[in-house]
């Protein structure tokens, strides 16, 4: 689909994970990747550590505030439940486009956006086994961005793009929703279906790709 563009993927990780020594900041520190930037999200109960490429980021998303959370209007889409994945069996997964998001969608403002800002939820996040599907608010890749949150990107390891190479969903998304179109628009290149753990493998090109949420190289 015309204009419709990769902005972001998240995963819920254990906050412990997204600190200094954490075991996830370690782990992709080997690979070469440096942090980007953080953000607390008020009136969310979240927090991130986000790894900015040229095109696209990979955020980790961690809880900060339980009750923020619980009181959130992100709990229609199972937000708390997404958050604890390994015991609830829900997907840990956000994926976030650039454009108008295809499908049926609802509205949510957070007190962090600036008036008049808001983003569009698929109704099919309404399924907390499906992965969390919105629109950013942004219009521009991080290559683009102009207050410096983007850093260098990852141009000490060589990486340049981040894409969806293989998303792994219980059942097929429906047809004419935003996982559909994303998928019909090469933004997820590949869909597959089984059940079992959530899995997103992403690519960061050339030449790695990451098996989240295990965060192994394959």
């Amino acid at each position: 689909m015309a204009g419709l563009e990769l902005d972001h993927v998240f995963v819920f990780v254990d906050e412990a994970e997204t600190k200094p020594k954490g075991g996830l900041v370690e782990r992709l520190s080997a690979l070469g990747l440096e942090p980007s930037f953080m953000r607390r999200h008020m009136g969310q109960g979240t927090a991130n550590l986000c790894y900015a490429l040229d095109n696209a980021y990979l955020e980790l998303l961690h809880v900060v505030d339980e009750d923020e959370l619980k009181a959130s209007p992100l709990g229609r889409a199972g937000f708390a439940e997404r958050a604890n994945w390994r015991k609830t069996g829900a997907s840990p997964f956000g994926i976030s486009c650039r454009g108008a998001l295809p499908g049926e969608s609802w509205t949510y403002r957070n007190p962090d956006f600036p008036p008049g800002v808001s983003i569009a939820i698929s109704v099919e996040s309404d399924d907390p086994a499906m992965p969390f599907v919105f629109s950013s608010p942004g219009k521009a890749q991080p290559s683009e961005w102009t207050d410096g949150r983007a850093g260098r990107q990852q141009t000490a390891a060589g990486f340049t793009r981040l894409t969806i190479e293989r998303l792994t969903l219980p059942r097929l998304p429906a047809a004419g929703g935003a996982l559909d179109a994303f998928h019909r628009a090469g933004l997820i290149k590949e869909l597959d279906i089984a059940e079992g753990e959530p899995e997103l493998l992403i690519g960061l090109e050339p030449d790695r790709r990451l098996r989240l949420p295990s965060f192994m190289t394959v």
